[in-house]
């Protein structure tokens, strides 16, 4: 398959390009299971930060909003982004906007590590299914959607990623827009795994001033 295959359903190029040299597959679930390699062992920060700079989630349920809501969406979502400098992404699938707007609010109190963690995991969420659909018609499905991202949930969620290397000089300009630079606080070059190896110290917020030289372009 080519890198077009899958640029269209991920806006991170990493990603895609790590995707059509690892194809063909031999099934749905080996497939399934490259896209977990490579978004939890071969992208860095700055990739993750890539793909979720290309995701809106709100059209999916925006419709069905009363106007009231709508506006405390907005609202929220504009004070999201300005504190983690991306916009606000989660796996909208059979969720009402009362349920989405609480779990807006109550992640916008996350530290920069914990939450990028978590916006990088709801976003594979909506890559996984769109990976199905496009291979469902080739391999028979062996996986379900309920199980979306299940074998590496404990592993990415439960920390920061306070270790991460990147490089400082790299322009996230290029990457998102916003008024929060991200790479003060978490390293955009290191893998997920390399994340989490830094003192448990870098955890609470209280130390943030401490993260300002990390380097966001390591892998998490």
């Amino acid at each position: 398959m080519k890198m077009e295959d899958f640029s269209s359903y991920c806006a991170g190029t990493t990603f895609a390009n790590e995707m059509a040299m690892a194809s063909p597959f031999s099934s749905l679930e080996h497939a399934i299971t490259v896209v977990r390699d490579i978004w939890y062992r071969k992208l860095n920060v700055r990739s993750w930060l890539e793909a979720i700079s290309g995701r809106s989630c709100s059209n999916e349920y925006l419709e069905m909003v009363n106007e009231a809501t709508m506006q405390e969406l907005n609202k929220w979502g504009l004070r999201y982004k300005e504190k983690f400098g991306y916009v606000f992404v989660t796996f909208v699938v059979c969720r009402t906007s009362e349920d989405i707007l609480a779990e807006l609010k109550m992640r916008f109190n996350n530290s920069h590590g914990v939450e990028l963690e978590i916006a990088s995991t709801e976003e594979l969420k909506y890559i996984e299914r769109a990976i199905r659909e496009l291979l469902s018609k080739k391999y028979v499905q062996t996986t379900n959607e309920g199980d979306v991202s299940a074998e590496y949930s404990s592993e990415i969620v439960a920390d920061t990623l306070d270790g991460a290397d990147t490089d400082s000089e790299d322009d996230l300009d290029a990457i998102f827009s916003g008024g929060y630079d991200i790479s003060r606080d978490v390293e955009l070059n290191k893998v997920p795994e390399d994340n989490k190896t830094l003192n448990t110290q870098h955890r609470e917020d209280a130390v943030c001033a401490a993260k300002r030289g990390f380097d966001l372009n390591k892998l998490p």
